[in-house]
């Protein structure tokens, strides 16, 4: 089985360096030590099934059985298309249902938005609110140059075309978006204009855009380490100037994570009227299906028109229920 996975992960011809290599790490975590010396002619449904349980009982999270139950599943119809057996053994094979109660995704209020904003550093501030604004994923906001940005266009655009990548050693470097659908042009709102102005013109056209303070790649993990805890924890515990806690002043209840920020825009554009297929094409997502799987809890309000339209449709119909049919 190991050598088919790998040679499957070998042959993939659309995925970068990163993706590769978090393929192989799977293999070597997940595949190997238990299925991996095991012929792939010899695999059976009983097989796979009796495999997600064992993933299950060792405490793995749903979304990870799924996501390496899927790197198997593709491998076994690779290994269909070289002839090696004649179908997948993991197809149909019932997966573990995440048991959390709560939704994942935390969406902010323009009002919870900034009193969050209020007690990030003041230099990280244009980032956030660009990520909020625009709906930008982290990587694709920190690869930006100043050249993307075209604040003189009416409306003024931004032009994604790059993102932060890994090699297969883990380095950094910038590489093309996570898809084709995700090189994009997004437009900007006139206040976010009044923010990036003297920011891009204190840069020439390929300086990256948001730096650190020493103005070099901006990281993630120190970024949320250094910056996005503390905002959080002084929105949600505030302090009077004395250090002591401050029961009166406003408090944030949630704590989101900075990729919520892209929640957060997709939910503000629904609520503005956005179409899905326009939120689709700013967000940079690959399929419709995404999008609405992602964001349709977020409109009920289209399925109170649906109700509507069908009443409409029905309207001047009698339907008379336990009636025999004419002609009966």
């Amino acid at each position: 089985m190991t050598d088919v996975v790998s040679e499957h992960i070998d042959l993939l011809t659309s995925v970068g360096l990163d993706t590769r290599a978090h393929y192989r790490q799977q293999l070597d975590s997940h595949i190997t030590p238990t299925i991996g010396p095991y012929p792939v002619s010899g695999m059976t449904y009983r097989h796979m099934a009796g495999w997600v349980r064992a993933m299950s009982s060792k405490g793995l999270a749903p979304k990870t059985i799924a996501n390496v139950h899927g790197l198997l599943s593709a491998a076994m119809s690779t290994a269909v298309r070289l002839g090696y057996r004649t179908d997948n053994p993991c197809a149909g094979v019932e997966l573990p249902k995440s048991q959390s109660t709560h939704d994942e995704m935390t969406v902010l209020t323009r009002g919870e938005f900034s009193l969050l904003l209020s007690c990030v550093a003041e230099f990280y501030r244009p980032l956030v609110v660009t990520l909020v604004a625009t709906g930008l994923r982290w990587g694709e906001a920190t690869a930006l140059t100043a050249g993307d940005v075209d604040l003189g266009a009416r409306p003024a655009t931004l032009r994604v075309t790059k993102a932060w990548k890994r090699d297969g050693n883990r380095h950094w470097f910038v590489g093309p978006p996570k898809t084709k659908r995700a090189r994009r042009t997004v437009s900007l709102p006139e206040d976010l204009v009044d923010v990036l102005l003297p920011l891009v013109a204190a840069k020439a056209p390929d300086e990256l855009l948001f730096t650190n303070t020493v103005g070099s790649q901006l990281s993630s993990s120190r970024f949320w380490t250094t910056t996005w805890t503390p905002a959080l924890d002084a929105a949600c515990r505030p302090l009077k100037a004395d250090g002591s806690p401050d029961p009166d002043a406003p408090r944030l209840t949630k704590r989101p994570r900075v990729h919520d920020l892209r929640h957060t825009h997709a939910s503000w554009m629904i609520a503005a009227g956005t179409d899905l297929f326009v939120l689709q094409r700013r967000l940079g997502h690959e399929s419709i299906t995404t999008t609405t799987d992602t964001y349709s809890h977020l409109l009920p309000d289209q399925q109170t028109a649906a109700a509507e339209a069908a009443n409409r449709a029905l309207g001047g119909l009698t339907l008379a229920f336990g009636s025999e049919p004419r002609g009966a």
